[in-house]
């Protein structure tokens, strides 16, 4: 019961979203980049539902495979354009992201990663490539690896270490060493500086991957080596 109702809450906010979207470019709010980038880091979210309702591989798949064929088709006849690239044709973008999604289920739901490790991906891919975006378009700067600018990969960075060091904080063992009253300082002190540094160093990994990754490619790319390089070194 609770896989059926997991999916209808992610199919109602991922809706949600979409409208919204849809409804603020309408209405001039939001530019054609900016709407995407908002169902972007939106839609990232549906990994913590899927953790916590999913109790099994087919069950969580069957929300990105749906997105797999419905972005395919709205890539293909223009049917959003809240979610379409503004220079339509330039990549795939939308399509890998829930291609990305499925095969992060089966690395975690079917396979030996934790489930966590897969948020850790997935989010670091919302927030760190979405807001990466939008601040790369505002305040441009130096470009770098693929076209990515200075100000938007230090976004990136920054982004995806703040979403390394939540998820180690709430699911890693050195996260509740960390937040432990009755352990000994120095035991927190080390615990803290390790959290850091593995933040900082997958977060590096993330901004490489992202860089050196033609643009669209890059929602494939950064969710699948940010998760297998922290589940290699980390876990």
């Amino acid at each position: 019961m609770t896989d059926i109702v997991g999916l209808l809450i992610a199919y109602g906010m991922i809706a949600a979203v979409m409208g919204v979207a849809g409804l603020l470019l309408r209405t001039g709010v939001f530019s054609p980049s900016l709407s995407r980038k908002f169902i972007h880091i939106s839609v990232s979210h549906w990994w913590l539902l899927a953790m916590h309702f999913h109790t099994a591989w087919y069950w969580a798949a069957i929300g990105p495979v749906t997105f797999i064929i419905f972005n395919y088709i709205a890539y293909r006849t223009h049917l959003l354009s809240a979610m379409e690239d503004p220079e339509h044709r330039k990549n795939l973008g939308t399509v890998w992201f829930p291609i990305s999604l499925l095969l992060m289920v089966l690395l975690t739901f079917a396979g030996p990663v934790p489930r966590y490790v897969g948020g850790i991906g997935i989010l670091t891919m919302g927030y760190g490539d979405g807001l990466a975006s939008i601040v790369g378009r505002r305040w441009g700067g130096p470009r770098l690896g693929a076209g990515k600018s200075v100000a938007g990969s230090l976004t990136m960075f920054l982004a995806s270490a703040v979403v390394v060091a939540l998820f180690m904080l709430h699911f890693h063992p050195l996260g509740s060493v960390a937040a432990g009253s009755g352990l000994p300082t120095a035991d927190r002190v080390a615990a803290v500086g390790l959290v850091a540094a593995a933040s900082f160093s997958i977060a590096a990994i993330a901004t490489v991957v992202e860089l050196a990754t033609p643009h669209g490619l890059d929602n494939l790319t950064v969710p699948l080596l940010t998760a297998l390089s922290f589940y290699a070194l980390f876990v």
